[in-house]
């Protein structure tokens, strides 16, 4: 693949083309592997590996919040679910018309169903959950579940500290 451009190495090894290879092997594993993931690529069964919406995943101090780029589909055919702690976006994206094309090069444009699920980094709470759409982008806010929001102070000892404290636990102990 790119041996032309760098140059083959000695015996005909070129390192950017191994590793470029190995990449793809990867992603396809990976896909294989999040298409069972948890359980839950047997409850839709059929759905092939093909499109997988991108998202971006931010929290603040009260939620989590989900974008998922999705463009070309219709709201009412986008379902969203929570299960545990895991985010899981299925939908279907519809072929306008099917109609026959001459001279048509290639296509990368993906049509029928997919999933994504996300696990969730904390827990949430399943009340006041809302999710909308809008220019193909999909927006799911996520509100924290109380021990979620909870942040614990912990405060960083000394290793003579530590020690200390064995002592003085001895102590009361007599």
């Amino acid at each position: 693949m790119f041996g032309g451009f760098f140059g083959r190495g000695r015996r005909g090894f070129d390192p950017f083309e191994d590793m470029f290879r190995q990449f793809q092997e990867l992603e396809r594993m990976m896909a294989e592997m999040m298409r069972g993931f948890g359980g839950f690529g047997r409850e839709f069964p059929g759905l092939e590996a093909g499109f997988e919406p991108r998202i971006e995943m931010y929290e603040t101090p009260d939620e989590i919040v989900v974008k998922a780029e999705m463009p070309g589909l219709d709201k009412d055919s986008i379902d969203v679910k929570v299960r545990g702690n895991y985010l899981i976006i299925r939908g279907v994206k519809k072929q306008e018309q099917k109609e026959e094309k001459d001279n048509v090069f290639f296509s990368e444009t993906f049509y029928g169903e997919f999933q994504r699920v996300i696990p969730l980094p904390v827990e949430v709470k399943e009340e006041g959950i809302e999710a909308y759409y809008d220019k193909g982008i999909l927006e799911i806010r996520l509100p924290k579940a109380e021990t979620a929001r909870k942040e614990v102070k912990i405060i960083v000892k000394e290793p003579e500290d530590k020690e200390k404290g064995k002592e003085d636990k001895g102590k009361e102990e007599k």
